[in-house]
Order: structure tokens, then sequence, then C-alpha cells
């Protein structure tokens, strides 16, 4: 907290750490693995390397999701096809997995999507995919709507600190 005049630290307080908040999120008892190269075996490693990536692949194409300043991009891409009916598959396919993507990145926030290329009649498949996707997450997020220009506006809830491809870099290295 800063003083209202001289910027002045007033009072700090220690945030909860990553280990009791691991704790409250995971209310089911499990046995924990903690022998050298468990991340290994495990795929840990390679599951935090495509978290890393602001690509992820998915049916039909791949999508991007990158944070910016003022909200996080999420741009739908079906590579060389881009026809109506390829773009509504990618986009469905998008749709049942970027909640889990935002979810594991910690993302939170304004989310704006642009979907890939489809006919306009399609937007309520996809906007119910989502939305369907969404109400199976524990993270509350609100589905906004459709901007005139065809981007798909969402609202999430903050619960924990984003995923930085830095932090996942050092992690890894």
């Amino acid at each position: 907290v800063s003083a209202q005049t001289s910027n002045i630290p007033l009072c700090l307080a220690a945030a909860d750490g990553v280990h009791l908040q691991a704790w409250r999120d995971w209310s089911e008892p499990a046995e924990i693995i903690t022998h050298d190269g468990c991340f290994a075996e495990y795929g840990v490693l390679d599951q935090l390397a495509d978290l890393a990536k602001a690509d992820t692949p998915i049916a039909q194409g791949r999508y991007y999701i990158e944070q910016t300043r003022a909200f996080t991009a999420v741009d739908v891409d079906t590579g060389s096809d881009g026809s109506p009916a390829t773009g509504l598959k990618t986009n469905l396919a998008m749709a049942r997995d970027l909640p889990r993507q935002l979810r594991l990145r910690g993302l939170g926030g304004q989310i704006v999507i642009d979907p890939a290329p489809m006919a306009k009649k399609d937007r309520r498949q996809v906007e119910t995919a989502l939305k369907a996707a969404l109400r199976a997450e524990p993270i509350e997020t609100n589905f906004v709507g459709w901007t005139t220009l065809g981007l798909i506006e969402l609202q999430r809830a903050r619960v924990r600190a984003p995923l930085k491809a830095a932090q996942l870099d050092a992690w890894l290295s």
C-alpha cells in the first residue's frame, strides 16, 4: 500500500506462497512423487515446454495465445485451407480447448478471440461450444459477445499469476 502523497510503502504483507495455493486448489488426496527425474518421466517438462509456446495445434489448424498489456489475444489459423467449412471445424476445436489452455497458463482478464473465417450463420454453433467448455471449467468466465468485426470477447476471473514464457524457459533450462 502506498502513501497517498509520497508513494512510500506503508505496509507490505506477504501473500500466500505457491505451495499453499496448490494445496488449496488441489482438493483430492494424491500420491506425491518426488524422485529425481520424475518431471521428465511423467512428461511434465514436455507439457511445460508446450505452455511456453504461443501456438497450440488443433484439428484443422492451430491457434495462438498472446498476452498484451491490455488483454490476451487469441488468433485462430486454418493454415492454407481458408474455406468456411474448415474455419468452422477449427473454431469448434479451439472453442473446446481454449478454456483449458487459459487455466493452465493462468490467464484472466479481458480475452479477445479472432476466429478463423466462417459463415456468419455458424457463429451460434461456435458460441454454444465455447460456452459449454467454459461452464465445465472451475474459473468464472463471462462470454461477453461478438464484436461488429466478428471477434469474440470474454471476461475471465484472475485467480493466480499467469505463467510467462520467460519463467517457463528458466524452469526448463
